[in-house]
């Protein structure tokens, strides 16, 4: 089966993205490469679309449609265009330390800055991710043909499960061709980096890529979830010990304690999309997770416990972004820009400002308790008491 970018309808950030890739077929049709055509510098760039926003140290960056990257150094007060090799959307954005960051986004891309935002350079996109899944898939299929052989006269033979393995590997193969023929059309939803050198990227269809040297080579993990399905990996995150955390279709939770070497399956029971996960330290090497999506649905699973329940939220909307606070504390985002703060053990999440007027896709806290959202009209500033609108760059 061929996948296609607008399967991710589900969520206020999804529905942006899908708007966007609405007109990819057009920027194709004119002859536009957008992974080879540098992002346009608008004069009223922050008006645009923004899909991510994060923190940088002192400095704050956003990323959206066009490939238009953004950031402040008076907390969002004014903003610059940062200098973008390509015009892609950019989903998500994320630095590990202030001056070397990654993004990622459509067709694949990654991106890598090192002076904190204000340029970028292109390391991956999903020709090499059609690449690495091709030999990947043929690798599959070569080694199935070659156990089948093997064991032709065995009575596992009989019992069929080498033949099942080469079906499986053989059926591997024809999406892996297929989509390279279609070229780099699967999106990337989210990256995360341990250090300047280590680091994950998730998205469409259980791709799952890793880098031990800055992103200068990636190499495919997606095998390494038991993800039959191919469902999407949505976001990924860290909790303070260092597991490792990823959301997905179906209600799914994926988590690694060996820095993504290997996953188990946490079954939150939900079948709707979850869009992040986060983990709150219980003490005594404990953590209890919180993971939320669509339709208001944000689950709690305990340190020890194998069942996830149902968490208390006022607002029943879609739950499109969540952030660690300094406090402890987990800070969650409506899709209409409402901010929902949890309690010290994230047992129950109450309102703590109004709508920010647009449909919204995530947030990040700066100064003084407000908080920087990036949404389908750009950048708002949204604190406890009222919204504010933010100066054009």
């Amino acid at each position: 089966m061929i996948h296609t970018t607008l399967a991710k309808i589900g969520s206020t950030r999804r529905y942006l993205l899908v708007c966007i890739a609405l007109a990819a077929p057009l920027l194709a049709h004119a002859g536009i490469d957008r992974l080879d055509n540098p992002a346009y510098l608008a004069p009223k760039a922050s008006g645009a679309m923004m899909v991510d926003v994060v923190r940088a140290g002192n400095r704050v960056v956003a990323v959206g449609e066009h490939g238009i990257i953004l950031y402040s150094d008076t907390n969002g007060k004014t903003w610059r265009q940062a200098a973008v090799p390509v015009s892609v959307t950019l989903t998500a954005v994320y630095f590990p330390m202030p001056k070397k960051g990654w993004a990622v986004g459509h067709d694949g891309v990654i991106l890598r800055s090192e002076d904190g935002g204000g340029h970028w350079t292109k390391q991956f996109d999903g020709n090499t991710a059609n690449a690495l899944v091709l030999a990947a898939a043929r690798k599959r299929e070569r080694d199935a043909r070659d156990a089948k052989h093997a064991r032709t006269a065995s009575s596992e033979e009989a019992g069929g499960q080498p033949v099942t393995a080469l079906q499986n590997a053989e059926r591997a193969l024809e999406d892996a061709q297929a989509g390279a023929k279609f070229g780099p059309s699967r999106p990337l939803f989210d990256v995360w980096f341990k250090d300047e050198s280590e680091g994950i990227a998730v998205g469409s269809f259980g791709q799952l890529f890793h880098t031990a040297d800055g992103g200068r080579t990636w190499a495919l993990w997606g095998e390494r979830i038991a993800n039959p399905d191919g469902l999407h990996l949505n976001a990924i995150s860290a909790t303070a010990k260092g597991t490792l955390l990823i959301a997905g279709e179906a209600g799914k939770v994926f988590r690694s304690a060996d820095g993504g070497a290997s996953w188990t399956t946490l079954d939150t029971g939900y079948a709707g999309q979850l869009y992040g996960v986060l983990g709150i330290d219980e003490g005594g090497g404990r953590e209890t997770l919180i993971a939320f999506g669509f339709g208001g649905n944000v689950f709690r699973l305990t340190g020890g416990s194998s069942s996830w329940r149902r968490v208390s939220v006022e607002e029943k909307k879609p739950v499109v972004s969540g952030r660690m606070l300094a406090d402890g504390r987990i800070a969650l985002l409506t899709y209409d820009g409402r901010i929902l703060l949890g309690d010290e053990r994230g047992q129950s999440f109450r309102p703590a400002t109004r709508d920010a007027g647009m449909s919204v896709a995530a947030f990040t806290l700066i100064d003084n308790g407000a908080f920087i959202v990036a949404g389908e009209k750009g950048i708002r500033i949204v604190s406890m008491n009222n919204t504010i609108k933010t100066r054009q760059p």
